[in-house]
């Protein structure tokens, strides 16, 4: 297992879901770092790095494996009991891209629920791709997965610009269209 997968699956301490200033980059930082990742470990096969639940007390569960279903998303996950918009149901985040961003922050404090080294461009994932991840069917959203006010607390006004730039920085949201379950180290497969 290397850094970057411990890093994905460290259990947060619940201490709140605030960010840390000083660990917020700078854009030419953000720059920097991303030229020399290179985006090496993006790839149109991938696992699954790790799961966070929003629970809706606010905090924060790293389960090892979910169950999804088209009416619930990711059961546990609070956004069944919100907005409960299928257009942005289940969010998906690309590990590096997080990694490089939360600058030693935990991968909770983004709010996504699945993290993986997927290739998630537009390019590689254009929007109504079918994804299965474990046993469940998933479909990329036409919501496109912007910053909200939270992000810029926890990681800075650079990422936020970057992230609001380009969205697929953010990631995707998905759509569960055929129920199943999920567990860490799962493959996810494109499937059209």
């Amino acid at each position: 297992m290397d850094d970057m997968q411990e890093w994905a699956i460290q259990r947060f301490d619940g201490l709140g879901l605030m960010g840390t200033p000083n660990k917020h980059l700078k854009m030419a930082q953000l720059q920097s770092l991303l030229e020399s990742e290179s985006q090496e470990h993006c790839s149109i096969h991938a696992t699954l790095n790790s799961l966070v639940l929003r629970a809706p007390n606010g905090f924060r569960l790293q389960p090892s494996a979910v169950d999804m279903t088209v009416d619930g998303g990711l059961i546990g996950d609070r956004w069944s009991t919100g907005k409960a918009n299928p257009g942005d149901q289940v969010s998906m985040m690309n590990l590096d891209v997080a990694h490089l961003i939360a600058n030693g922050q935990s991968v909770v404090l983004f709010g996504d629920n699945m993290f993986t080294r997927l290739d998630l461009s537009k390019a590689a994932l254009p929007v109504g791709t079918v994804l299965e991840v474990g046993s469940a069917r998933l479909k990329v959203s036409e919501k496109p997965h912007v910053p909200c006010g939270q992000f810029k607390a926890r990681f800075g006004d650079a990422a936020f610009r970057w992230a609001a730039n380009d969205h697929r920085i953010r990631g995707v949201y998905l759509t569960v269209v055929e129920s199943g379950s999920a567990a860490l180290g799962d493959p996810i497969t494109i499937l059209s």
